[in-house]
Parts: C-alpha cells; structure tokens; sequence
C-alpha cells in the first residue's frame, strides 16, 4: 500500500505566492514544536501557518471542525490554490478528520501532506499507558482519551484518493512496550496509512523529528514537487 522513498529528485517546481502549508503540532505540544518546519516554507515562498490547537481540552473531530474552519478562511483568501499539511504525530489524525469534514474546502484536498511519525494505526504505547490512572488523568477526556482508546482511526475516515502522502517514520528509539522498529513512541507499522501513500524511513527520535533540518528539507521537497 506504499512506496518507499530513500533519496528525493530535486525537480523544478513552479510555486505560487499563495499556496498555503499548515504545520500542526502533535497532542500536548505547541505550535512552537513547527514553527521551523513553518519558517523553512516561508523561506519558500508560501504562506505557512504554525496552527495551534488546545489537545487535551477538546476531542479530535472539535478540533477538526476549528481546523476546516481555518481551512476555509485560506481557501477563500486563495480560491483555487492547494493547501498543502505537514504534522506531526496526532497532528496527521486531525488533518485525517478535517478532510473527511463536510465542509472541508476542496482546495485542502488538493494539496499534499506530509506526516511525521503519526499513530495512523493507534498506538501500542497509549493503550499500554491507557491501563494506568495517572496517565488517563494527563490525557484528559477528550482527545487524549480517543488517543489512548482508538484502534485504528478508520472511523474519521482516510486521505481523498487524489492526495499524495509521505509518512515520514523515525527509527532511532527503544520501548519495551512498542514493538517493532519505533521511533520510540509510535511504530513504523503504527505509522502506514491503510491508502496509498509514500513512506520514508530516518534515523529520528519521535519528540525532535520536526526539528531535523534534514526531515524539514524532505518536507519542503514533497510538498514542491
């Protein structure tokens, strides 16, 4: 269901002022955690939002309806031109959500998106952590607790079918409760959309894969050409 992708062919692209990129952070971070991932665009010449969102205190499809809302403003700002995604973790599961919203613009579906280290497919950790009081009290009852719950996220739905995807999925961790090569949080299997899409390995940790100058260079390459 996915090709992978060692070495990018830097193409020639031709890019418009006004494509847009929303970098979104992962659950309990902010968007600080992308505000490099959002300079490096802006360097490029697109309009890149470091869009926030607060994780613990709202569920995933509240945060998908403040998303398509977002969305909208920047597609009627730009009409006809992609926006395009770069998120990291729970950030790819929101997007997820927002695409499959009814009233999610058809400019956001035309975009690319590029996802770093997201539980695409759960997350052996959060429902190892799940069984635990004080880790459901961290989690709160909203998102956190659909995070530690959830199987798979199929019932949000999957990327529109014309959307090209890059899974990125970092391999520089250990943890007993995960298995298989990890990032030390999510897994590499964890990370694969059941769709289509491209998946790159790097040697990463999963808390600074959206600082790598090298993942953000990858990043900018995908969603350009």
């Amino acid at each position: 269901m996915y090709k992978i992708i060692f070495i990018f062919c830097f193409l020639t692209s031709v890019l418009t002022a006004s494509e847009s990129v929303y970098c979104i952070h992962g659950f309990m971070r902010t968007s600080n955690s992308m505000e490099p991932m959002a300079k490096a665009f802006r360097r490029e010449g697109y309009e890149a939002h470091a869009w926030d969102y607060p994780s613990r205190e709202l569920s995933l499809e509240e945060h998908a309806q403040l998303l398509v809302k977002d969305l909208q403003a920047t597609a009627k700002q730009n009409p006809g031109e992609p926006i395009h995604f770069v998120t990291h973790s729970f950030g790819g599961i929101i997007v997820r959500a927002a695409l499959n919203h009814p009233d999610c613009p058809d400019e956001a579906k035309r975009g690319r998106a590029v996802l770093l280290s997201p539980p695409n497919q759960g997350s052996q950790l959060a429902h190892t952590v799940y069984k635990l009081k004080p880790a459901r009290k961290v989690f709160g009852e909203k998102a956190g607790k659909q995070l530690l719950e959830s199987e798979n996220f199929e019932e949000i739905g999957q990327f529109p079918e014309r959307m090209e995807v890059l899974v990125i999925s970092g391999t520089f961790g250990w943890n007993p409760f995960v298995k298989g090569l990890n990032d030390g949080i999510v897994s590499v299997k964890e990370a694969q959309l059941s769709t289509p899409h491209y998946q790159m390995l790097a040697f990463v940790g999963h808390a600074w894969i959206m600082y790598s100058d090298t993942i953000i260079g990858y990043a900018v390459e995908f969603i350009a050409t």
